[in-house]
């Protein structure tokens, strides 16, 4: 991938789900017009869930694209009022060891950490994008877990999401409990299954 990298992500109710593809369809046909691909589209087994890995080769063919009137027609025969919608660039930055670490370019922390050789098609977009559709329900199983092994109440605050390609993902507070270093949950897939020990060198900053 070249230019611009970027994840999006739709939901929907599941009775739009018919009108979701549909539009899905209109919309994605237009990016080559803009210079954009589609690398990656993924679409949920109830069809009320879509995400999307993205290229576009600048920031205007961005705009371009947003500012299609095409676009607009497209929405006919949507619901607005129940469709969730995000999408992020994604830059990538050198860590150490052949690390290579994603950000999601947005207020919160949300990370993709892949080794050299390995690409982004490999995330389990459905995944990313129920975590960060209910990111508010991930959190709290997390610090429940956490609660549980550890026999504490302290507040757990600050949390850090990191994905891998495969089914597991970390959620790092990085502040509470009795580790200055944070408090790391594993995930598989959508269920908190346990607590890893960490320190400040598996922390990628």
């Amino acid at each position: 991938m070249t230019g611009l990298t970027m994840v999006a992500f739709i939901r929907v109710p599941r009775e739009q789900a018919p009108n979701l593809k549909r539009y899905e369809d209109l919309v994605l046909g237009l990016l080559p017009d803009h210079g954009a691909l589609v690398e990656r589209r993924m679409l949920s087994a109830d069809g009320s869930t879509e995400a999307h890995l993205l290229s576009f080769p600048s920031r205007e063919s961005i705009d371009a694209f947003d500012a299609d009137p095409r676009r607009a027609a497209a929405r006919e025969g949507i619901d607005a009022s129940g469709v969730q919608a995000l999408r992020f660039l994604v830059e990538p930055e050198d860590g150490p060891q052949g690390i290579v670490l994603w950000r999601l370019v947005t207020e919160g922390w949300f990370g993709i950490l892949l080794e050299r050789g390995q690409d982004l098609a490999q995330i389990d977009l459905l995944l990313l994008a129920d975590v960060l559709f209910d990111t508010d329900e991930f959190v709290a199983a997390a610090a429940k877990l956490a609660r549980d092994t550890l026999g504490r109440t302290d507040e757990l605050t600050q949390p850090e999401i990191t994905f891998y390609p495969g089914a597991e993902w970390v959620l790092r507070f990085a502040e509470g409990g009795a580790d200055p270093d944070g408090v790391l949950v594993v995930f598989h897939g959508r269920d908190a299954v346990r607590l890893e020990d960490l320190d400040a060198g598996d922390v990628v900053e």
